[in-house]
């Protein structure tokens, strides 16, 4: 059991952030600028990238094999580092994950799978009690950088953070959302006063 489990750990990819600049390579621990992932992932998948220049840090990568990194890899390692990729019709935005919130994330409808660590928008229904009561027991679960409130009208829960948090929180208010079905009460439509003639 103790040598399965070492080698799973062995054959995952390891990131961890280093104070250091230089890239050295030593057996299977490799230092590398995050700059230098980011052009081999754009080599292999022939995407376009736009780099904030903030973003700037070196990556230990501890690897069995020679496997390379793949997008969503890369997602994972932008994260760790404070950093996120955000795909626009011809490019993907590299920034830190600080203005994660103003980009024009990708809206989740229904069951859109996405990559774990990629932000995303979905608006998650609230159908038995106040969903305003639910972001103060929600919001602590959520990183500094994501996004969530409630739209007291409609009774929903608007979420911007990864794919996988998202997923999690969903789940949460999925757990808590039972029983009798809660109408809001405090929205009146307001009526458009008729010009005086």
């Amino acid at each position: 059991m103790k040598a399965a489990v070492q080698s799973l750990i062995a054959s995952v990819w390891i990131l961890l952030p280093l104070s250091t600049s230089f890239a050295q390579s030593s057996g299977s621990r490799e230092e590398v600028p995050i700059e230098v992932l980011i052009v081999d992932v754009a080599k292999r998948t022939g995407k376009r990238f736009i780099v904030d220049p903030r973003v700037r840090a070196n990556v230990m990568i501890v690897q069995k094999g020679s496997e390379s990194l793949s997008y969503g890899d890369l997602l994972s390692v932008l994260h760790v580092h404070g950093f996120t990729a955000v795909e626009e019709e011809r490019f993907v935005r590299i920034v830190p994950d600080a203005s994660v919130r103003q980009l024009a994330l990708p809206l989740l409808r229904g069951n859109d799978k996405r990559l774990d660590a990629e932000y995303v928008t979905k608006v998650i229904p609230v159908k038995t009690m106040p969903a305003a009561m639910l972001v103060p027991l929600l919001r602590p679960m959520l990183p500094v950088q994501a996004h969530l409130a409630a739209s007291v009208c409609s009774n929903d829960l608007v979420i911007v953070d990864t794919f996988a948090n998202m997923k999690r929180i969903e789940s949460v208010v999925q757990s808590l959302d039972k029983g009798e079905s809660y109408e809001p009460r405090d929205c009146v439509a307001l009526e458009e006063e008729e010009p005086k003639r």
